[in-house]
C-alpha cells in the first residue's frame, strides 16, 4: 500500500526468499533484519516480535521519525541510548487491534490500488503446521488459513 501511494519502502527482514519478494513487489531495497537502510527514514514499522530490533529500528529514523510496532507480542526491548535512539524527536507507538471498519476501508483501497497478496494457503486443520512454518520462515508471504465449505454463506457477523 505504502508503494501505492508513491512512499520508497526499505525492507529488513531475516529471510532471503521474503527480500526477494519485496524487491518483486517494487521495494527501493531489501536488506537483513539487523542491517540499516540505505537512507535515513520517516516512520518505520515493526513486524517482528523481536524486542532486540527496537533500537536498529530507531537508528534508521530520521529526525522526528517514528517506530510503530504492530505485534501484540513483543519479547523484552534492550536498555536503549537516548542520544542514540531517541534523541531528535523520535518517536515510539504501539498499535491497537484493527476494526472490521478498519479492514473495510483497507480492503477498498488495496482495490483501487490493484494491490493483491502472496499467499500460502492452510486448510484449518492444519493451522499447527503454518504456525510452525511461519516460525521456521517456510513461508513467503502470508499464510492464510482455508475454511472447508459448510454450504452456506458467512452472515456479516459472523
Amino acid at each position: 500500500m505504502a508503494i501505492a501511494r508513491g512512499a520508497a519502502v526499505h525492507v529488513l527482514t531475516r529471510s532471503p526468499a521474503a527480500r526477494a519478494l519485496a524487491l518483486d513487489l517494487g521495494a527501493a531495497s531489501a536488506n537483513d533484519a539487523y542491517d540499516r537502510p540505505p537512507e535515513p527514514l520517516d516512520a518505520a514499522i515493526l513486524f517482528a516480535p523481536v524486542g532486540d530490533l527496537v533500537p536498529v529500528a530507531l537508528e534508521s529514523l530520521d529526525a522526528g521519525g517514528t517506530l510503530s510496532i504492530a505485534g501484540i507480542y513483543l519479547t523484552d526491548i534492550p536498555s536503549l541510548d537516548y542520544e542514540r535512539h531517541l534523541f531528535r524527536e523520535r518517536t515510539v507507538r504501539s498499535v491497537t487491534a484493527n476494526t472490521r471498519e478498519d479492514g473495510r476501508e483497507f480492503l477498498a483501497a488495496a482495490a483501487e490500488h490493484r494491490i493483491s497478496a502472496t499467499v500460502t494457503p492452510y486448510p484449518f486443520d492444519r493451522a499447527n503446521a503454518a504456525l510452525d512454518d511461519l516460525a521456521a520462515d517456510r513461508v513467503n508471504g502470508v499464510a492464510v488459513l482455508t475454511m472447508p465449505h459448510q454450504g452456506g454463506a458467512l452472515s456479516d457477523g459472523s
